[in-house]
């Protein structure tokens, strides 16, 4: 097993589970090692390639999770097993486990960090989770959060909590004992995490999304503001020290020329990224 590489894998899909019609996991031969947070860069023949964190890694297989938004996420839903795609990575630093941690996530967010409280079962590490969306429908592989622990938050009140997850996130700092914060979701949740985890001074590692087109710092496509920082080099996860960097967190989002969104959207169209 190989640590990283830059070099494109032709590999078939092994498995397809559909969780429902526009949300699917892909399950792929495991060729390297990549740890929790990086992400992989999934090339369609004849479509174009897109990043995505990895949801999960079972032994020598690495499952990706996506939902059906975009042009290319709408074409990997008609992917069956035995079609073959392109893989390459890992790229960019994930998670760096330490201390009791607070693992909060949204949306599409959810998925990445399914494979992270894996890791940190695996080491016994201390953690809770608190995860949060539209509705029940919407809360990616609930049950399997729910035997770690999770307590969710819906904005429809479907399960758990009726409202925001970033109230029952301050429920558990005000409780104290939490030493990092871990974040994946739509950015103006990871911005209020910063300002949550600034004020109760605790540090956080928040996972940051752009625009992406080389996946090893190159073509500077999703450069940060203020900062030098390219989010598939030196992120997607970043810590509050380098957070404090970015001009552009909470900004909408840059496209592809590089111009930022003038109707405010922070979403470029495609899946939750990294993922």
């Amino acid at each position: 097993m190989i640590s990283s590489t830059h070099e494109m894998h032709t590999l078939p899909i092994e498995r397809v589970i559909a969780h429902h019609e526009k949300l699917k996991s892909f399950f792929f031969p495991r060729t390297f090692d990549i740890e929790p947070g990086q992400f992989v860069m999934l090339w369609i023949p004849g479509m174009d390639e897109k990043p995505f964190s990895v949801s999960d890694v079972q032994g020598d297989r690495i499952e990706i999770t996506a939902k059906a938004v975009g042009p290319f996420s709408k074409a990997l839903m008609d992917c069956a097993p035995g079609t073959r795609l392109g893989l390459r990575g890992p790229f960019g630093r994930g998670f760096r486990p330490r201390g009791r941690g607070l693992i909060v996530g949204g949306g599409m967010g959810i998925a990445p960090l399914r494979y992270l409280v894996h890791r940190l079962e695996e080491t016994a590490a201390p953690f809770d989770i608190v995860l949060g969306a539209r509705t029940s429908g919407d809360l990616m592989f609930a049950d399997e959060f729910e035997q770690s622990g999770a307590r969710f938050a819906t904005d429809d009140g479907s399960r758990g909590a009726k409202g925001s997850v970033l109230a029952l996130a301050e429920e558990r700092c005000k409780a104290g004992e939490i030493d990092l914060i871990y974040g994946c979701g739509p950015e103006p949740m990871l911005v209020a995490l910063k300002q949550l985890a600034d004020r109760y001074d605790i540090d956080c590692q928040l996972s940051l999304e752009r625009h992406m087109k080389c996946g090893i710092g190159i073509c500077g496509s999703c450069c940060v503001d203020g900062s030098g920082i390219c989010i598939c080099r030196e992120g997607p996860v970043l810590d509050k020290a380098q957070l404090n960097q970015v001009a552009d967190f909470g900004l909408p989002h840059r496209d592809a020329s590089g111009a930022r969104s003038s109707d405010g959207r922070f979403w470029l169209g495609e899946e939750r990224m990294p993922r």
